[in-house]
């Protein structure tokens, strides 16, 4: 990961008071936890799109498998897919390549959440052309369709703000061949 790149499960007492540089994904976790209630997480028929509609351009939404511990991404909001320049829904992650010098174990970041139960927060950096440091904060958050195992999980990643020269020259996600 580059220097200043970081993933971590957030602990019980952070959920209800968490703070990020972006308001998407605090917003994501506060009604993950409304729609948790009392129970460790919230079941995937207790979320709503129609809810949170003005996140949806940065939420995916991923299946969870087991053996071999694999994510599935099964849908990937808009905003995401344009910053990609590739909607990879319905492609499995440890078949794309994203940014070329992202170093990141987003497998692993998946993997902790599903294991621990609890939601997960990161930042990641890349040098834009013309040398640029920006960031990417994203959230990952736990989903069971059974209340008993992990088998989804629901995420938002937003970015920091680009001019059109650097997003244009932004590399694409690519599915391996």
């Amino acid at each position: 990961m580059a220097e200043g790149d970081s993933f971590r499960i957030l602990t019980a007492g952070e959920i209800g008071s968490f703070k990020c540089r972006t308001r998407v994904l605090e917003q994501l976790l506060a009604y993950w936890d409304r729609k948790r209630a009392a129970r460790a997480w919230p079941l995937r028929a207790d979320i709503d799109p129609a809810d949170i509609t003005k996140l949806l351009p940065h939420i995916m939404l991923v299946d969870i498998m087991r053996v071999p511990f694999r994510v599935r991404y099964r849908l990937v909001g808009t905003e995401i897919a344009r910053m990609a320049h590739f909607d990879f829904t319905g492609h499995f992650l440890d078949q794309l390549t994203f940014e070329s010098g992202d170093a990141m174990d987003w497998v692993g970041c998946y993997r902790q959440v599903a294991e621990t139960g609890q939601p997960g927060f990161g930042v990641l950096h890349w040098l834009s052309p013309g040398a640029a440091h920006r960031w990417v904060e994203f959230l990952i958050c736990p989903l069971s369709t059974d209340g008993r195992t992990i088998t989804q999980c629901i995420s938002a990643e937003d970015y920091e703000p680009l001019k059109p020269v650097e997003f244009d020259s932004l590399d694409h996600a690519t599915p391996h061949q």
